[in-house]
């Protein structure tokens, strides 16, 4: 497991930061046949050979393909054909590249490159990305006489960045890649592109992630965080995302009083034996839904005895935005189509569309005052447990407790711990989800894989996104206090009796 002492991180480049390799395959096929060379002569070494440098792959070609075959001609054949498509193409960076790199730079981490690709190539591909600020030193499979599986480039690596094996992680998408880091002692982190792990790989691995926007979210629960409280979720047995939001510390010394705050997503799946547990351990009193009409007539919350149920739709019914939140209650493929094609319309990244989409919550003035009322419930119950659900639990849910948290004074670095924890308490169900969504489809066609990307900002979070609403309320009111005070209604006596509620010693 990956701890949290790590000081740097190194990059593999072609299948990581590029989709370089895909295009050199398919340049290899293409001069394959002009040669009339059997495809089933060399498929296998081409996919061999990813992750080597030349030396390498030219002693694997000759080795399996026979002395007869001309590599050195062959080879720069495929150079050539790979550079024609990407002067026709332009270089296709893999999604979230500058939005790892832009993480881990502010975070501090020391960043390094080790590719089995020449160091002049390296270069020139950095260089038109427009990226080689980012890293402190590159190098090449040029630099070592046996690239990976050796273990060669990537002690370089550590050595030229001034920090051990142990205390950093590799970037890998090739075997011959993970291989390298781990006989390095290198953290390897995995994140596949043309070759699926085996289970020999799969146990090399420290993690596996599906994108480098994965890689950021998993890099952000890793980042030391001095005298932060774990967030633990409350086990059920059919909800993964329902957690009690008691023992966080607020600047002031008290903490949040234990099974008087819980925050979740949709109790339909909810086991007869978690009513119970929610009722009888917890002492719910309050369920606040945040969902509009028509996502709860699809999904109606459980009814407890006892219990008080109060709509707060956060959105109006004509607004709901492309989310996780409203997945459930369309074609999910017709969803991720339409992000995809919002997306390509206004030229937004991923990270940038959702982000808008969370400052949206904060200055719509329809979802502002939902907020507001949420407050006034809370302020209202004087015993028992609130608890605030939307589908997922993750957007509209996270922005409702970014608020409840600032106002009862919880720093912001644990409210942002609180809130990636999403992630990994929904994982599974993403997973499940994103391979139902791609049934059929070709996983190495690029459709796939955009589809794929898009699926994954609907269905996680990311701290920038959370950075985005506290942003969003220093933007229209001067700072969060004043956007409290203001837009929510908390005046300091408001606020006082709000701590006083849910606070203790």
């Amino acid at each position: 497991m990956i701890d949290k002492d790590i000081q740097a991180v190194v990059f593999d480049m072609d299948g990581v930061l590029f989709d370089t390799e895909r295009l050199f395959i398919d340049a290899w096929r293409i001069v394959a046949a002009k040669r009339k060379i059997p495809p089933e002569r060399i498929e296998k070494v081409i996919l061999a050979s990813v992750g080597l440098n030349m030396n390498d792959t030219k002693a694997l070609f000759l080795r399996e393909c026979g002395e007869d075959v001309p590599f050195d001609e062959l080879f720069e054949a495929c150079r050539i054909c790979a550079e024609e498509m990407l002067e026709k193409d332009g270089l296709p960076m893999k999604p979230g590249v500058r939005e790892i790199l832009d993480y881990l730079k502010a975070a501090g981490y020391r960043i390094a490159l080790a590719s089995s690709t020449s160091t002049p190539r390296v270069m020139s591909h950095l260089e038109r990305a427009g990226i080689t600020g980012y890293f402190e030193t590159v190098i090449g499979g040029d630099r070592v006489e046996h690239s990976k599986p050796q273990p060669d480039i990537y002690l370089i690596a550590c050595r030229e960045l001034g920090v051990g094996p142990e205390n950093a992680v590799a970037i890998e998408d090739s075997p011959n890649g993970i291989r390298s880091a781990h006989a390095a002692g290198i953290h390897p982190i995995m994140v596949p592109d043309l070759i699926a792990p085996t289970p020999e790989i799969e146990a090399l691995v420290d993690a596996r992630c599906e994108s480098l926007l994965e890689v950021k979210a998993l890099f952000q629960e890793i980042r030391p965080k001095a005298g932060l409280q774990e967030t633990m979720r409350i086990l059920l047995e059919g909800l993964c995302n329902t957690r009690d939001l008691g023992g966080y510390r607020t600047l002031d010394g008290r903490k949040i009083k234990s099974k008087r705050l819980i925050r979740s997503g949709a109790l339909c799946d909810a086991a007869g034996k978690d009513l119970e547990i929610l009722c009888k351990d917890y002492d719910l009193k309050t369920v606040v839904d945040f969902r509009t009409e028509a996502e709860r007539k699809l999904k109606p919350d459980p009814q407890m005895q006892g219990v008080r149920y109060v709509e707060n739709p956060i959105l109006e019914e004509e607004t709901l935005g492309i989310t996780r939140e409203n997945e459930e209650t369309r074609d999910g493929n017709a969803v991720v189509k339409k992000v995809i094609s919002t997306l390509h319309a206004d030229g937004m990244t991923p990270l940038s569309y959702m982000e808008n989409m969370y400052t949206n919550l904060i200055t719509n003035s329809f979802s502002r005052a939902q907020y507001k009322k949420f407050f006034v419930l809370l302020l209202e119950q004087k015993e028992g447990a609130v608890l605030w659900h939307c589908s997922a639990g993750k957007d509209r849910v996270g922005v409702a407790t970014i608020l409840l948290l600032s106002a009862l004074g919880v720093p912001k670095e644990q409210i942002i711990a609180d809130y990636v924890k999403v992630n990994r308490f929904v994982a599974k169900d993403v997973a499940v989800l994103m391979h139902t969504l791609t049934e059929g489809m070709d996983p190495s066609a690029r459709e796939t894989r955009v589809r794929m990307e898009a699926m994954r900002l609907l269905f996680t979070v990311d701290r920038a996104y959370a950075e985005s609403v506290f942003a969003a309320m220093e933007a229209t009111c001067g700072s969060v206090d004043a956007f409290l005070e203001k837009e929510m209604g908390l005046t300091d006596e408001k606020r006082e009796a709000l701590r006083d509620n849910y606070l203790e010693q």
